[in-house]
């Protein structure tokens, strides 16, 4: 929004005339045929990933099912709403927010609605059983998504450019569910059963029937657990550097198209003169057309392109993205990463803690540090690089591990208060079978969605969307065989240390 008289004194400005040396340290830019190919990548991406989410909601739960679609679609409207109101820009990672956005906003109807089968379940009438199951799904459906937006808000406030983009949507589109999940389809039931007498609803039911001993498996699972962990650590290890991106270590990112393309080969013989060893090529699939990308040193992108250009002058070789960050801003980034993930792993601790107990919030804990090791060892293990982009989405596995945990652990802390018999692991084996059929559908619609980003959001997203699916599968895992036996050591733990105080006593 700059005037030429106000851009010209700016520039006067800069080219400061006490001579101190000024450098860039960080430049990024994007072709407009790339940036309508990723665009139209990640709308068609997202319309999938809705599209297979609203027919498996409405295929299972009929009905009610379909009440869940249009809080859906209201879910939709408000978040751009709230993003066309505040003058939020839409980045490629809000995108990939939104898509997640989808997934997540479906969790709450899943809560409430396997909460209403068992109402039903009980003998209940329609009335009584949608006031139970609203009621009882509360808690878990505000703690869930509280974890979630604790994380979404510290990357906001650590993350820079797109990846800030993607926090603002998460935050949004979470504010958003809560909304058209919890008041929408309340409204829309009182009205049904007030209006044009509703008496009954039917629900498919894929989740299995019978009690599984989750927490008798426990030393198997710690012991998978430990081998996934170390084998994560020592695969991230010796890849060292190079599981960082220029984001992170500094340097230059060249993107090129041309017709026909440059093949691998071709590229490192035509820049083989410049001397440059630590530079790294590999293809680039990019929406329907096929690109090279070049890693190279600071400053070394546009000798590597004049050297291109004059080998293959006849194939119109164009930058399609260039980046350049410094290796002093690398740092920060890095520095502002780890910053990220500590304070939201603190912020979880603390609200997990206030909302349970302690024990509670150091298995949730335990169990978001397995998911995180884990989902990197096995993008390290791909050959994948960890760059912005990828802190938020180490973040917001994090954030969907406590929500996976957190609703395990909300059945706990009800089975406690009505003072359910059969001992701790009994009540705490209970808890997990009862929201077994949850869990399966949750992470199931969650990774459809995600699916779609992976297989359809083209060169961008895909690794952060592999991250993601990678992400929901071992934390659905670690909610049931992680989080659930630390609380159980912890609480046997505390009653031999009060037996043993009473002893001495």
């Amino acid at each position: 929004n700059f005037k030429e008289k106000d851009a010209r004194e700016l520039a006067s400005v800069l080219e400061n005339p006490l001579r101190t040396p000024v450098t860039i340290e960080e430049t990024r830019s994007v072709s407009p045929t790339l940036g309508q190919d990723s665009i139209r990548s990640g709308i068609v991406s997202g319309l999938g990933g809705l599209a297979l989410v609203m027919l498996f909601v409405f295929c299972y739960y009929r009905l009610a099912g379909l009440v869940a679609l249009f809080g859906l679609l209201i879910n939709i409207v408000l978040l751009f709403g709230m993003m066309s109101m505040f003058h939020f820009v839409l980045t490629l990672p809000g995108i990939a927010g939104i898509i997640l956005t989808i997934g997540l906003a479906v969790d709450a109807n899943v809560l409430l609605y396997e909460r209403l089968r068992e109402e039903l379940a009980a003998g209940k009438s329609l009335g009584a059983a949608l006031d139970g199951a609203y009621s009882k799904a509360f808690s878990a459906i505000f703690d869930a998504n509280a974890t979630t937006l604790i994380t979404a808000g510290i990357l906001f406030w650590q993350a820079t450019g797109p990846v800030r983009g993607f926090s603002i949507t998460l935050m949004l589109g979470i504010i958003a569910s809560l909304f058209s999940a919890i008041l929408f389809t309340r409204t829309a039931f009182r009205w049904m059963t007030a209006l044009f007498g509703l008496k009954r609803l039917t629900m498919a039911n894929l989740a299995p029937r019978r009690h599984f001993d989750f927490l008798g498996k426990r030393k198997l699972a710690v012991l998978v657990s430990v081998v996934l962990i170390g084998g994560s650590i020592v695969v991230f290890a010796l890849r060292g550097a190079n599981n960082f991106g220029i984001d992170f270590r500094g340097g230059d990112l060249l993107v090129l198209d041309s017709k026909p393309a440059l093949s691998v080969d071709e590229a490192r013989s035509a820049i083989a003169p410049l001397h440059l060893a630590e530079a790294t090529i590999q293809l680039e699939q990019a929406g329907t057309q096929q690109m090279i990308a070049i890693r190279s040193g600071v400053d070394t992108s546009s000798r590597i392109l004049d050297a291109l250009q004059k080998s293959f002058p006849d194939r119109g070789i164009t930058p399609a993205q260039q980046e350049k960050v410094g290796g002093q801003i690398g740092t920060e980034f890095a520095k502002k990463a780890l910053l990220a993930l500590g304070l939201g792993m603190v912020g979880i601790l603390i609200f997990v803690t206030l909302r349970f107990e302690f024990s509670f919030a150091v298995g949730a804990l335990v169990a978001l540090l397995h998911d995180v090791i884990i989902t990197a060892g096995v993008f390290s293990l791909t050959g994948g690089e960890f760059s912005l982009v990828m802190v938020g989405a180490i973040l917001t596995i994090a954030g969907y591990s406590i929500n996976d945990t957190i609703v395990v652990y909300d059945r706990i802390r009800e089975g406690l208060r009505v003072g359910a018999g059969g001992g701790v692991e009994a009540l705490m084996n209970r808890s997990i079978n009862e929201t077994l059929g949850r869990t399966m559908l949750t992470g199931g619609l969650t990774l459809l969605s995600v699916a779609a980003l992976f297989f359809f959001g083209g060169a961008v997203l895909k690794d952060f969307a592999f991250a993601i699916l990678i992400g929901i599968l071992v934390g659905t895992y670690s909610s049931v065989f992680v989080a659930s036996p630390i609380v159980l050591w912890c609480s046997k733990w505390g009653a031999k240390r009060a037996a043993a105080g009473k002893a001495v006593a």
